[in-house]
């Protein structure tokens, strides 16, 4: 939130106030610039920042995440705030289906994908790849207007995303949590009867943390703590890319594309992270910072 006292623009940031001096009657790109700095070096000065730094291998990565990031947002208070809901509905969203759908499998060509986001006639013959594209962004109208995290809302996640799709054996996905076990790189995940506990004890580590923690950090571990739950016969992958996304722009943070050309690498930092998170956090951020630099 930003106020104006005279020459002064202070954005009020959690319990500190940043102050920076305005010398035009207009903001410029100057000023812009100088209260993200501001801010980033306030950010970098907490507690949470510097214990995330150091389970990190690529700290000037981190740092230009987070100084993006904020100077992104920045930019968006003080030109049009309208502009992030069409940020998010011509360009992100689009890229991210994309690449989500594509790392799992999915063939559909990406301006077929922009084609039936802009609710034109797409030609492509796989109708079960298009209802895809058509569910994830019933999901981000989900996410921005009513989400809030609880196992309800999670399962709804779930269910909007494979709403009327079929499964390889032509059923329909069930409406409710995995019945048998399932694993993640061979490693066994929450038995079918401990699902809505470890659930719930995840939602409650968010809740505790989420003040805590540093954004970041506490997207990328609610990612891996929800792997290992693994709640659902399928589609687990894609709904926790939602759930991430929404931990770090609830927090003004840049959301995150997982491409798919990188899907090995990452698919091996996170069997890597049963043991050591640092691989896992620096494949993430490499991430991160691909999708910053794809879109600014």
């Amino acid at each position: 939130m930003f106020i104006s006292k005279g020459n002064l623009l202070t954005k009020k940031v959690k319990w500190k106030n940043i102050s920076v001096k305005i010398i035009e009657e207009e903001v410029s790109e100057k000023d812009i610039l100088n209260l993200t700095r501001k801010e980033f070096s306030y950010i970098s000065s907490l507690d949470k920042y510097k214990n995330f730094e150091e389970k990190v291998y690529n700290k000037s990565v981190l740092e230009n995440i987070i100084f993006d990031s904020k100077l992104f947002y920045n930019k968006l208070d003080f030109e049009d705030k309208n502009k992030l809901n069409s940020f998010y509905e011509l360009n992100f969203i689009q890229k991210f289906v994309y690449e989500s759908n594509r790392t799992e499998g999915s063939k559909i060509k990406e301006d077929e994908v922009f084609k039936i986001f802009d609710n034109k006639k797409s030609n492509y013959k796989n109708k079960n790849e298009i209802l895809e594209v058509q569910n994830s962004k019933k999901v981000f109208e989900f996410m921005n207007e009513k989400f809030i995290f609880n196992i309800s809302n999670i399962k709804k996640v779930y269910h909007i995303l494979t709403k009327d799709l079929l499964m390889n054996s032509w059923d329909k996905y069930p409406r409710w949590f995995k019945k048998i076990e399932n694993t993640v790189n061979e490693d066994i995940t929450s038995s079918p009867e401990n699902v809505e506990r470890d659930l719930d004890d995840l939602i409650n580590w968010y809740k505790d943390n989420k003040n805590i923690i540093l954004p970041l950090e506490l997207a990328y571990l609610f990612h891996l703590k929800f792997e290992k739950i693994h709640p659902f016969i399928d589609w687990n992958w894609r709904v926790w890319r939602f759930l991430i996304n929404k931990i770090l722009i609830d927090n003004n943070y840049f959301p995150i594309i997982l491409f798919s050309d990188n899907k090995k690498s990452f698919f091996n930092s996170i069997k890597d992270s049963w043991i050591n998170n640092k691989k896992y956090f620096k494949t993430m951020l490499e991430q991160h910072k691909k999708t910053l630099n794809y879109f600014m």
